[in-house]
Parts: C-alpha cells; sequence; structure tokens
C-alpha cells in the first residue's frame, strides 16, 4: 500500500497517552486549557457545535492514495457530519466528531498510513510542495520526493511537537512559487547551479494577523542540505523563540526582533554543527508517476461542453498520454457518496493521483487521455463540484468562518455561494477574468490567504446606530507569481458583507472592460484600480438602519443579526476591539470633513459626531456599554474624566456634548480634536490586562480582592461580561479567586472559554438555578 509518508513507530504510545487524557478531561482531572495543548498538536480543534470536534489529516505534500481517501469519507461518515472538507494547508478535515469517538477516528487513520499528528498546535505542521510536481512540463526538477522524506524525518523527532509555535514548510519546483514559499516559516525554490541540483531557501516568513515576507537564507544550497537546514532552524527556534507570548512566538518575530545579522549568526551556529554530515541527508525516495493498465471501458465525449472543460481544467503531463486534472470543489467539501465514486473510479489507475490543492481543490494526475470521457461524466455527475463553471470560481478561497470555526467573526462560505450566485447570472465574460484570485477569511487570521489574494476580504465588525452587522477589510494587489518578490495584498478601504456581491460585480465589469489595456492586473491596480475600489465602497458606504433594513445586520447564511453572541467564543476580546476601531474610524474620517468650505450647522454635527465618538470608544474596556447618548457622556465623565485617565480640562466640552449643545460646539473646535487625540493616546498605552500605562485614581489604588469576592454579571450581554470580568482579574493578584454570576446560553459558553484563553483557571462551573457560578483563580 503506498503510503505519503512513514508513520513513526511513537505514534501508537502517543494515542494512548492522548486517549488518557481525553479521558481525564471527560472526568475533570485535566483543565480545559492543557487539555486544548494537547488536543491541538493531534489536529484536534473544538467546533462551534456543542460537543463536536474537527479533525485535520496530515497529507505530506498534498499527497493521498484513492484508499486513504475512501477510508477518510467512510470515517467522515460514520463518525462526522459525512463530508471532507480540502483546507488551504493541502490537508483534509474531517468535521462534527464527538469526543468519545476521536481515538476510534486516530487510529483508523493510523491503519491507512494517515496520521493527525502535527495538524494543529506549536509543531511541524504539514509540509507542502507545488501540487504539479513531478508531472509539469515546466518544472526544475521534481520536489514532492523531498517534501514526503522532511515529513516522514520530522514526524519522528520528539522535538518537532514542542516548539514555541507552528513551523511551516514548503518546497516549490519551478520560479512560479506556486508553494509560496516566501510566505512561510522556511521555503525551498527548486535551482540548479552549475549543473546540480540545490534550492534557494527563504525563512521567518508568514501571514496571520501581520504578514511578513521571508527573508533570503542561501541562495543556493545543494539538495543533500535540506535536512541540515531545517534541523538547525528548528533547534534555533526551539532555543531562543518567544513562548511568553502566543501572538509574537512566530519565526518571523524571532527575525524582527534580532535582525538578519544575529539570526543567522544563532542559525549557523546549529547548522555548522551538522552541515558536514552526510548521513543526515535525505532519504528521497521518488513516487513514479504512471497509470497501471485497466479494462474500464472507454466512454466517448464531444461537444462544446467538453471542450470549455478541457480547456479550463486539464493539463497534459510531461509524461505521454497522461493529463493532470483541476476538481474544483464548492467550498472544498466533497460528500461522502461523490468520495466513493470518485476513488472507486481512480483506482483503475494506480494509487498515485490525488493531491490536496491549497486553493481547496482536488488535482488529479496520471489519468490516462483516453479515460477523459470518463472522468468528465464522473466529474460532472459529482453534488459539490464548480467544475462546469468559468475557473474564477476554482480560484476562491474561503475559511469556515463562524460557521464551525471558534475564531469567527464573519461567514465566509455563505458570501462564497452569494458572490457566485450573483456572478454566474450576469452578463460579465468571466473568461476573462478567470484568473483573478478572490480569497475571503471570516477574521484578520489567514486561513483564507487573504494577504495573497488579487482581491482579498477578512472579516471584522461593523457597527450602525447601537447595531453590530457583519463587515469586511478589502485588500488588492497580492502577487505570489516569482520566486522572490512577492508582494501582500495591501488594504485598500471597507465594506458591509451583504455589499460584496454587488461590489465584486461592479469591480469585475470594469477590470474586464478594461483589462486589455492593461500588461498585467498590477497595473491596472495601480493605474485606476486601487481608485475603483474605494469609488465603490463609497457608492455602498451608507447602511441602512437596522429599522430600514435588519438583512444587512445578518450574515450570509446566518438567520439571525450579528452579535457578539454569534461570533467566535474564545474571541470576546476580538469583537472588543474591532467596536474600539469603529469609532477611531468615525474620528479619523469626520476630523476629514471640517474643512472651510462647510456650513457652520455642519461643522456643528460633525464636532458632535467627534466628541460622541471620542467618549464611547473606550467605554467598552470599562465594561460600559451605553444605550443612549448622553449615557456615552455621563459614563466617559464618571469612568474616564473623574478618576483622571483623562485631564478634567475636558469636562466642560463634555458636558456641552451631555446636554445636546451642538451649537456651543463650534467655538470649541481644538478642545474637541485633543480630547480625541487624548483618547487615542490612551488606548495606544493599553495593556493586554485593560490596564492604561499614565497616572490614574482608578488603578493605582487597587483593591484586595478577597477569596469571597462575589460579581453578578447577569443580564450583562457579551463581550461585555468578559471585559468585566478581565478588569476585575486585573486587579487581583496571582492565585486569588473571583466568582462571577452568568446567564445561562452564550455567556456561560463565552466567557470562561475567554477567561482561559488569557491563561486563567477556572475552577468551579456550576448552575444555580436559572443562572451559573464560575470560580475563577487568577493566573
Amino acid at each position: 500500500m503506498l503510503t505519503f509518508y512513514d508513520i513513526p513507530e511513537s505514534l501508537t504510545t502517543e494515542h494512548k497517552q492522548l486517549e488518557k487524557d481525553i479521558a481525564g478531561f471527560l472526568d475533570g482531572s485535566i483543565n480545559p486549557v492543557k487539555f486544548k495543548a494537547i488536543r491541538v498538536a493531534f489536529g484536534i480543534y473544538e467546533q462551534r457545535l456543542a460537543n463536536t470536534y474537527m479533525i485535520r489529516v496530515r497529507c505530506a505534500g498534498g499527497g493521498i492514495t484513492p484508499l486513504q481517501l475512501k477510508k477518510v469519507a467512510e470515517l467522515a461518515k460514520t463518525y462526522g457530519s459525512g463530508e471532507i472538507h480540502f483546507t488551504t494547508r493541502s490537508e483534509i478535515q474531517l468535521h462534527g466528531v464527538l469526543i468519545e469517538n476521536i481515538m476510534t477516528v486516530l487510529r483508523e487513520l493510523k491503519s491507512f498510513g494517515l496520521s493527525t499528528r502535527g495538524g494543529g498546535g506549536n509543531t511541524v505542521r504539514n509540509i507542502l510542495c507545488s501540487t504539479d510536481s513531478g508531472i509539469t512540463q515546466d518544472e526544475i526538477f521534481d520536489v514532492e520526493p523531498y517534501a514526503i522524506a522532511l515529513t516522514s524525518r520530522m514526524m519522528a523527532e520528539s522535538d518537532s511537537w514542542n516548539l514555541p509555535r507552528k513551523f511551516k514548510i514548503a518546497f516549490s519546483n519551478n520560479r512560479k512559487d506556486t508553494a509560496y514559499t516566501q510566505v512561510t516559516c522556511l521555503g525551498f525554490v527548486a535551482k540548479i547551479l552549475d549543473g546540480k541540483k540545490g534550492f534557494e531557501v527563504y525563512c521567518a516568513g508568514g501571514m496571520g494577523a501581520n504578514p511578513i515576507l521571508g527573508n533570503l537564507l542561501f541562495d543556493f544550497v545543494p539538495e543533500n542540505k535540506v535536512y541540515h537546514i531545517t534541523r538547525a532552524l528548528k533547534v534555533m527556534f526551539d532555543k531562543h523563540g518567544n513562548r511568553r507570548s502566543k501572538n509574537t512566538s512566530r519565526i518571523k518575530y524571532l527575525w524582527k526582533k534580532l535582525q538578519r545579522e544575529e539570526f543567522i549568526q544563532l542559525f549557523e551556529e546549529e547548522y555548522n554543527k551538522i552541515k558536514d554530515d552526510d548521513s543526515l541527508s535525505l532519504d528521497l525516495q521518488p513516487t513514479p508517476n504512471e497509470a497501471k493498465e485497466t479494462s474500464l471501458p472507454i466512454e466517448i465525449v464531444s461537444g462544446e461542453n467538453f471542450d470549455k472543460w478541457k480547456e479550463r481544467y486539464v493539463t497534459s503531463q510531461k509524461q505521454s498520454g497522461l493529463s493532470s486534472i483541476f476538481v474544483s470543489l464548492r467550498l472544498g467539501d466533497l460528500l461522502y457518496q461523490d468520495a466513493v465514486k470518485l476513488t472507486n473510479f481512480l483506482s483503475n489507475f494506480g494509487e498515485n493521483n490525488i493531491r490536496c490543492e491549497r486553493k481547496q481543490n482536488i488535482r488529479l494526475r496520471n489519468i490516462p487521455e483516453k479515460y477523459l470521457g470518463n472522468a468528465y461524466n464522473l466529474i460532472m455527475g459529482l453534488e459539490q463540484t464548480l467544475s462546469h463553471l468559468p475557473k474564477i470560481f476554482a480560484e476562491m478561497v474561503n475559511c469556515t468562518g463562524a460557521q464551525t470555526c471558534k475564531l469567527g467573526i464573519c461567514l465566509p462560505r455563505g458570501l462564497s455561494d452569494a458572490v457566485r450566485d450573483k456572478l454566474i447570472t450576469s452578463d460579465l465574460n468571466l473568461e476573462n477574468v478567470s484568473d483573478l484570485r478572490i480569497h475571503i477569511s471570516g477574521c484578520p487570521n489567514t486561513c483564507g490567504l487573504h494577504h495573497i489574494a488579487d482581491l482579498g476580504f477578512f472579516g471584522k465588525v461593523g457597527r450602525n446606530g447601537g447595531y453590530m452587522y457583519p463587515s469586511y477589510n478589502i485588500l488588492a494587489g497580492g502577487n505570489t507569481n516569482e520566486a522572490g518578490n512577492t508582494i501582500y495584498a495591501q488594504q485598500v478601504d471597507e465594506i458591509s458583507a451583504k455589499f460584496i456581491p454587488d461590489f465584486l460585480h461592479d469591480f469585475l465589469k470594469v477590470y474586464s472592460e478594461k483589462k486589455d489595456e492593461f500588461k498585467t492586473y498590477q497595473h491596472f491596480l495601480d493605474d485606476c484600480g486601487r481608485d475603483l475600489i474605494t469609488i465603490l465602497c463609497d457608492k455602498y458606504r451608507e447602511v441602512p438602519t437596522f429599522e430600514e433594513d435588519s438583512s444587512i445586520y445578518i450574515d450570509w447564511g446566518a438567520s439571525k443579526p450579528l452579535s457578539l453572541k454569534e461570533i467566535g467564543t474564545a474571541e470576546c476580546s476580538a469583537g472588543m476591539f474591532d467596536m474600539i476601531n469603529v469609532d477611531k474610524k468615525i474620528i479619523k474620517d469626520t476630523q476629514k470633513l471640517l474643512t472651510d468650505s462647510i456650513t457652520t450647522g455642519e461643522k456643528e454635527n460633525y464636532l458632535y459626531i467627534i466628541l460622541h465618538s471620542a467618549c464611547r470608544m473606550l467605554l467598552v474596556t470599562r465594561g460600559l456599554d451605553a444605550k443612549t447618548d448622553k449615557q456615552v457622556f455621563e459614563m466617559f465623565m464618571k469612568h474616564f474624566v473623574t478618576t483622571n485617565l483623562v485631564d478634567s480640562s475636558f469636562m466642560d466640552v463634555v458636558v456641552l456634548g451631555k446636554l445636546g449643545l451642538k451649537s456651543e460646539l463650534f467655538s470649541h473646535e481644538d478642545h474637541i480634536n485633543e480630547l480625541a487625540k487624548a483618547v487615542n493616546d490612551l488606548y495606544s498605552s493599553m495593556d493586554d490586562s485593560l490596564r492604561f500605562n499614565k497616572a490614574k485614581k482608578e488603578e493605582e489604588e487597587p483593591v484586595a480582592i478577597q477569596v469571597e469576592n462575589v460579581k453578578d454579571f447577569r443580564g450583562v450581554a457579551c463581550p461585555m461580561n468578559f471585559v468585566k470580568t478581565k478588569m476585575e482579574l486585573s486587579k487581583m493578584q496571582v492565585s486569588e479567586k473571583l466568582e462571577i454570576l452568568l446567564d445561562d446560553g452564550a455567556p456561560i459558553e463565552n466567557v470562561p472559554r475567554s477567561v482561559q484563553s488569557e491563561g486563567h483557571k477556572i475552577l468551579e462551573k456550576e448552575k444555580d438555578g436559572d443562572h451559573w457560578r464560575v470560580l475563577i483563580e487568577k493566573v
């Protein structure tokens, strides 16, 4: 049986320990924070639906056999949601697995040569390579054997599982850099120098909320040094990486901290110890790209649709008579019954014919050209295929978002469906824009690869008149077409989620009409494309009030308006910062309107807006949720002015706002702008515990919290209940205990997990009538 990596013997022992840890979690002897750290290293993630988990299956280089994929589909049907999801990490996922079935799934996967080890956590993650490696006409050489051999080596090393943070590796087979080597921790690009195979090497790149491009580590190294470089960087990262802060612990931050000279020095200290040890070179075992003989009857297909499909999705391999087929999947999903049909067909040609694409699709290989008709009929019969549509839909990428992910804010899957429905019913020439990459993430994390998109979107919280609505930031101009010259997409504007299908229709209409005037899409963006994005965002800028159109406040695929109850349960703080940023942007945009050309009445109104937003901006950090304008000003005076968080000289102008005396604000323009600046400066000084690093009466006199201290947060909605809890904990000493009262439902689901994500302990969680008592120990 073909496998794409070796399963280490230690995995059996690790599975036994994991089984004990699951039992310990269920009986309460292992706290949830510790259990999370254990399970995510095995690629096991808690999902939005209570008591269900997602399991990531490692696929080295994206490779998986028909037999293995069929087994995963059977497990998905028996123990999960009944479908397989293909990810942007060239892995596959099972969703909806109950905790009591996790070990059964893991052991069944192992029996078929598959592992989930390294599917998450602070580990060596799934190692990627160009999915056409070994078959494309224009590759420098086949890099897949290096990805497979390195996977086996890394999985066998115990120090691969407890690093400061995730460690990602990729191999590209030519200068087109289809594995994105400059946006990962360690990237290898195939290169031949003086007739010898080797690699150009990049390191310390990464996307996420703070994208950083990788740096050139070696212009050329011989092919037999791949392991030496990887080992040296892993050991150096293990020794010097930042384990104290999850948000700044990736290799990219270590480079940023040390700068090039010291980083290279520390790397070379490790590399020089092993670089001359040839015994460490990888044992490369290339997988033959061939098709076995079969008696399968040939299906003859012809016609315009068949020809169009071949033009879009079929490529001739460098192996004579064989073809590669790109299978476009709706949202990256493959149903059990479709997986069975596909794998039964592929088994006719051998074991080496499936690769998981980073764009959440499948690339088939080693398909005899005479069987393209069979493949066409099969693929067109799959329920989740988009292979009958223009390739722009195959280029679309979306993460799962808040539908299943606990970090999600918006619902990219619903949005993707809405975009597709809009575009396929339009009169646009979609073939003319088929190469445009539209990537969507549900939050600032980059599971949807929005930083390397032609047009990228990532979810955020918008706010209008006290109501939240799903919104997205728009980025443009990502470019990964040449190794060493990667460009991240730049943020251009923002837009309500409900307007994105119309926005994209309008944008693509103009781009399609003007495309021939420009050499590349980048030239179009530089000339007029970015301005077009802003113009279209202005067109859709005005968000109706909730009373005027409540549908704007309901995300695509959702059934009720967005609220922080609907956002990922461990992301209360993310929603809080989104709310702050709404007011920051209102202040900035409104200040631009204060010109000499406006009327007195307009100026008075603009000044009121700035004053109101400045006073409201940081109320959420004190756990305050003002329902009226008057409450905004009253709460700001009480919690910020009288506590000396902002200077008392601002009291008079805040009182004018409270009284609604807009006509009196005209003569206080400078003072109002100074207040806005003071609030922004205060926000900049805030630490992770929501404490402000300047003189303040409220926080200079910490209150000694007794063990019996109880805070009643019943009736307090998310995220205010979490913010209030966090504030109380910030006043406490390590090991002191706080008991809070929470409502049933979202509060008890959200707040304890958010508190645990901050590193504190939940000692007790007990239902008391219609509410809950939660005992927290500060850590």
